[in-house]
């Protein structure tokens, strides 16, 4: 084993199949959001993140030191019934080694779970945003789109803005749909084809006009409320699938006539987290340009302003908060 201690009190050691990054930006996400309590723990040690690798164990092959790389931080056992039938985002038997993850100087992660940033034009800024749009992807790849439907995305958060240009990726026209006129202009630059401001219009009344009565072929709910599900719902064309992606907290019910559901033939789906595919997926899309996430950075703070991160995000002011947390680029 070798042994990486720059700061002379966090000795970090490197197992033989294990790879040693050293952080440069990681993104903040504030305490409590949208996630289950059992959760917080991890989410604090931050998972959104890209680095340079700085020590490879002796039975490392592919990874080499001085590359840069992203890491997923959630360690899949490989071997549960869910990983054994391609839902290793939904793993019996998760850990996390990150001894302080994004939010720290150095993280420890195995070579399988590293993966290797392609193109020198992608800045690690850029690419620090796999995970959260592998978790995209996978949401996305559940509503099975045809190119030329109509899915409307509501909620233009970063994750809301994501899912707009993946949409547009897989071949869809999309309306977006949120309350603040700064992520409507986004979305617009993002492409778009029609935003609205639930505000100031039906929305239901401009799905019909848009799609001639037909109503959209699929939703993505962005905003963990279970009134926004309900009001959605109705919206959806014969056939339409809707992915309810935003965790609801606190737990709330859904008031939904069945007869919508079995007349419509809807589906009504959710997504949660990624499998190792749906992260290779979104680091090319980001390495190919079909995603632009740095666009979403709103705020670059240092990690020592930390706390100032979550209370950006909590305040709703701007889109992504990212820390950098080493000057390596």
């Amino acid at each position: 084993m070798k042994t990486i201690d720059r700061r002379s009190h966090l000795p970090l050691y490197v197992q033989l199949k294990e790879i040693l990054l050293q952080d440069l930006n990681a993104g903040a996400y504030p305490p409590g959001s949208a996630f289950p309590p059992e959760m917080l723990l991890v989410d604090r040690y931050g998972h959104e993140m890209a680095g340079v690798v700085e020590a490879v164990g002796k039975n490392v092959k592919i990874i080499k030191p001085g590359q840069r790389v992203v890491p997923d931080m959630g360690v899949k056992c490989g071997v549960c019934k869910a990983c054994r039938s391609g839902r290793e985002n939904r793993c019996q038997n998760p850990h996390f080694q990150q001894y302080g993850g994004g939010f720290a100087d150095y993280v420890r992660v195995p070579e399988k779970n590293v993966h290797i940033i392609k193109q020198a034009s992608t800045s690690l800024k850029a690419a620090a945003f796999s995970e959260p749009l592998a978790c995209v992807v996978r949401g996305q790849n559940m509503l099975h789109l045809y190119p030329g439907e109509v899915e409307l995305v509501a909620g233009l958060g970063p994750i809301g803005l994501m899912h707009l240009q993946v949409a547009k990726a897989f071949g869809a026209r999309v309306i977006a749909s949120d309350p603040v006129p700064e992520r409507l202009e986004k979305a617009k630059e993002l492409g778009a084809d029609w935003i609205v401001n639930p505000k100031e219009t039906d929305v239901a009344a401009l799905v019909k006009e848009i799609t001639s009565g037909w109503g959209v072929d699929a939703v993505v709910v962005t905003v963990g409320s279970s009134r926004l599900v309900e009001e959605i719902i109705p919206m959806l064309a014969p056939g339409g699938r809707l992915n309810i992606f935003a965790g609801i907290y606190p737990k709330d019910q859904l008031h939904i006539d069945p007869n919508l559901i079995h007349y419509g033939e809807f589906i009504i789906t959710g997504s949660a987290d990624s499998a190792p595919a749906d992260f290779n997926t979104a680091l090319n899309m980001i390495e190919s340009g079909q995603v632009n996430t740095e666009t979403l950075i709103s705020h670059l703070l240092p990690l020592e302003e930390l706390g100032k991160g979550f209370e950006i995000v909590k305040s709703l002011k701007g889109l992504k908060v990212m820390l950098t947390v080493n000057e390596l680029e």
